[in-house]
């Protein structure tokens, strides 16, 4: 159908080396055998998925310009579940600033799936990116299996004999940047821990040294052990317990407890309810 309806469109398949992105790959290529592939390079996927990527030599790969780590410490910023920039900057961003060098009409076949999340729930098969009209080029996306479950997926994978990541076989139930997307649940963590053990520690290195220097104990009520499993914004107290303030006084240097308190949970002096620091 999208042969049909956009045969004047430049084509291209997305990849990430994940389940869905590739069976998608391998179905539009079924009609369209010399699709263009792009693989948009966070600069901190998984070494299994480098390795993939650079194994097909006719994928194209779209760098940033800037590494996440070095984007990371230029702005001193730590991207949380609800508070991040780093799918916009590194994917959507960087994929469409391609594309737009590319042709001024693009239909970009993806691996989304609506069972996926909440955000996808409502995708349909043809829709357009509303972000490309900012970019002046016009760009489609189509969602060839948006309607398949993971099991549908995983069936098709085997059945075909497709090439799995084995970041699969490791443990991991999605491919994408590994140690620092906020959306990573503790279970891959453990993974992280112990399949990329330097990678897990330069991340939790620098969570460490930006929790000490922001004075965290203040926005996440927790001591800097409990912060390495709540940086991502999944957990936080009311108020501090006696271990988080003792550990605030002994970093800060301060001996009078009274002062101590005053920089946690601060109340307003007109309504004295709770006033959060950030």
């Amino acid at each position: 159908q999208a042969v049909q309806d956009y045969s004047d469109y430049d084509f291209w398949c997305a990849t990430s080396t994940g389940k869905d992105s590739t069976v998608t790959l391998d179905l539009v290529q079924q009609i369209i055998p010399d699709i263009k592939v792009m693989f948009n390079n966070t600069s901190c996927d998984a070494p299994d998925t480098y390795k993939i990527v650079k194994s097909h030599s006719s994928w194209v790969i779209v760098n940033p310009k800037e590494g996440f780590y070095q984007w990371q410490k230029r702005l001193d910023f730590i991207p949380r579940r609800f508070s991040r920039a780093c799918c916009t900057i590194f994917k959507e961003n960087n994929g469409d600033l391609f594309l737009r060098q590319q042709n001024s009409k693009v239909l970009q076949f993806m691996g989304v799936r609506n069972d996926e999340s909440n955000t996808r729930t409502d995708r349909e098969y043809f829709s357009k990116n509303e972000k490309s009209q900012t970019l002046n080029f016009t760009s489609i996306q189509c969602l060839p299996i948006r309607k398949w479950s993971e099991l549908d997926v995983w069936l098709y994978m085997i059945h075909n004999g497709l090439e799995i990541n084995p970041q699969y076989k490791k443990g991991y139930k999605r491919v994408g940047c590994m140690v620092v997307c906020p959306f990573a649940t503790k279970r891959s963590w453990v993974l992280d821990r112990y399949w990329q053990k330097n990678a897990y520690d330069r991340w939790h290195n620098i969570l460490q040294q930006h929790f000490i220097n922001n004075s965290e104990w203040m926005v996440f009520n927790c001591t800097l052990l409990e912060y390495h499993s709540c940086w991502n914004g999944g957990f936080g107290r009311i108020n501090p317990t006696e271990e988080v303030i003792n550990e605030f006084m002994e970093y800060k240097g301060i001996t009078d407890r009274n002062i101590a308190l005053q920089y946690f949970n601060k109340t307003c002096c007109e309504c004295g309810k709770n006033v959060r620091q950030n």
